[in-house]
């Protein structure tokens, strides 16, 4: 920068401009009392004038200030209220920026993009527990570092030297905001970059935790994709996908990423904040957990090995993948796991879609579990087969009980009735009639033996029983 537009301060010495973003321009600077070198964020000048942004700017001072974490950029001192220009003094890093990074070497393979948020976790859920969402998790806004060990800088001959340790911390909590404060943002003006927001932000809703595991998940569908989950041709399109939810899963657009990995990037991305990981150290868990899986024990030196020199990193770790999901799938298959056996023999197709062993595995436990629903539907059948004759059976035993029933109940009736036609229920009274002369009982005895033959005439009753249904 030519020297009269390099601002003069009294304490530090700035050097070179080694960033420029919306809010400040970032310097590398030299502490003239401690003798150190720092880096120095001073807001725009066409901004510092709103009190509203010199509002914001304090607040990251005092916000950050007070979080002490490896994976967090330390902020050492913050300008006065009358000095000349307002500006922020940073710890320095070095390495680059992990947007530069992606620019440079394109997508970083899955196992790395997980290991790199774990440390951006670790960070994040140290600010949450202070109170503290940083809105704005992108990476511009991450740093990532190679620091050598001391093998590395004095390798012994013949023996190849380690990668050293990799250093990722998060900065610019420009936009962060105290939890238990009043935001400065009383228009309702949303800050962060469209395409790492959450939806309740956008929206304008309550920002939480959650916010920022949306944040985190963009972050790690770009580093392993290679380009951005929401994506549109002016930033009104973006706001609207990020609203919707729509996507391309992680798998899709890039097959070698691999169900697991895409699963776990879903739920940090769910529309809903309910629906995310509940904080930063539980999706980090999730992601420890899938390393287990994978058989990548140590993601920290999977980092380290791959900043290291990502070229060599890359092309050796197409062979360790496809080894280890073979291994695997073939444990899974072993432990009748088909569908998990399935999704690590994809995975692995997707490194090589060529191979011939693998598609015949694949092949294989397709057609065995093509079998496998055969026989759970045959003796879903078979099953249905017994219950249907066991109904059956019981339902001719209930209709030959029911006929006997009414057998029984007809005889009973007709038994009934015999009783009722031998002893009517009502007695008739003889009629009193006069006694009859000689001459007539003489008559009578005739008549009377001609009485006797001729048989009394009965009457009869139907009864009708009405069958038992």
């Amino acid at each position: 920068m030519p020297a009269e537009s390099t601002p003069q301060l009294e304490k530090y010495e700035l050097l070179e401009e080694i960033g420029h973003g919306g809010m400040a321009t970032v310097y590398r600077a030299r502490d003239k009392r401690l003798e150190r070198d720092v880096a120095v964020k001073i807001i725009h000048r066409h901004l510092r004038e709103n009190q509203e942004v010199a509002a914001r700017f304090v607040s990251e001072a005092r916000a950050v200030a007070k979080v002490k974490h490896p994976n967090i950029v330390e902020v050492y001192d913050v300008s006065e209220q009358d000095d000349d220009e307002r500006y922020l003094v940073v710890e320095l890093v070095g390495g680059t920026t992990l947007r530069k990074h992606l620019q440079v070497h394109g997508h970083m393979p899955a196992e790395v993009a997980a290991a790199l948020c774990i440390e951006v976790a670790a960070g994040l859920e140290h600010a949450h527990h202070q109170g503290i969402i940083h809105r704005d998790v992108k990476p511009e806004n991450v740093l990532v570092e190679l620091v050598p060990s001391v093998s590395s800088r004095r390798p012994s001959q013949g023996r190849a030297s380690e990668p050293g340790a990799a250093r990722v911390k998060i900065t610019d909590f420009g936009i962060a905001k105290l939890l238990d404060v009043q935001g400065v943002t009383s228009t309702g003006q949303v800050l962060g970059s469209p395409a790492h927001m959450a939806p309740e932000q956008i929206e304008g809703g309550d920002v939480s935790e959650r916010s920022d595991v949306f944040g985190l998940g963009v972050l790690l569908y770009e580093c392993a994709v290679g380009k951005l989950p929401f994506e549109g041709k002016n930033p009104a399109q973006v706001l609207r996908r990020v609203l919707d939810g729509t996507y391309t899963p992680a798998d899709r657009a890039r097959p070698t990423v691999g169900a697991s990995w895409s699963k776990i990037i879903d739920k940090a991305l769910a529309r809903d904040a309910a629906d995310r990981y509940a904080t930063a150290g539980e999706f980090a868990e999730a992601l420890r957990d899938q390393f287990q899986v994978v058989g990548f024990d140590d993601p920290q030196g999977e980092l380290a090995a791959y900043l290291a020199d990502p070229a060599q990193y890359t092309k050796g770790y197409e062979d360790r993948i496809v080894k280890r999901l073979s291994e695997c799938a073939r444990l899974a298959r072993k432990q009748r796991a088909t569908l998990l056996a399935g999704a690590h023999f994809n995975r692995a197709l997707a490194f090589r879609p060529n191979d011939v062993q693998l598609l015949a595995e694949l092949t294989g436990l397709r057609r065995f579990e093509m079998l496998k629903r055969i026989l759970v539907r045959v003796g879903a059948i078979a099953a249905g087969s017994l219950v249907l004759g066991s109904a059956a059976f019981a339902i001719t035993r209930a209709i030959r009980a029911r006929d006997a029933t009414r057998e029984a109940l007809s005889l009973a009736g007709s038994a009934a009735e015999a009783v009722r036609g031998a002893a009517p229920q009502t007695e008739a009274r003889p009629e009193k009639t006069a006694l009859p002369s000689e001459p007539e009982r003489k008559a009578g005895r005739v008549a009377g033996a001609t009485h006797r033959s001729t048989p009394k005439p009965t009457r009869s009753v139907r009864v009708t029983v009405d069958p038992i249904t």
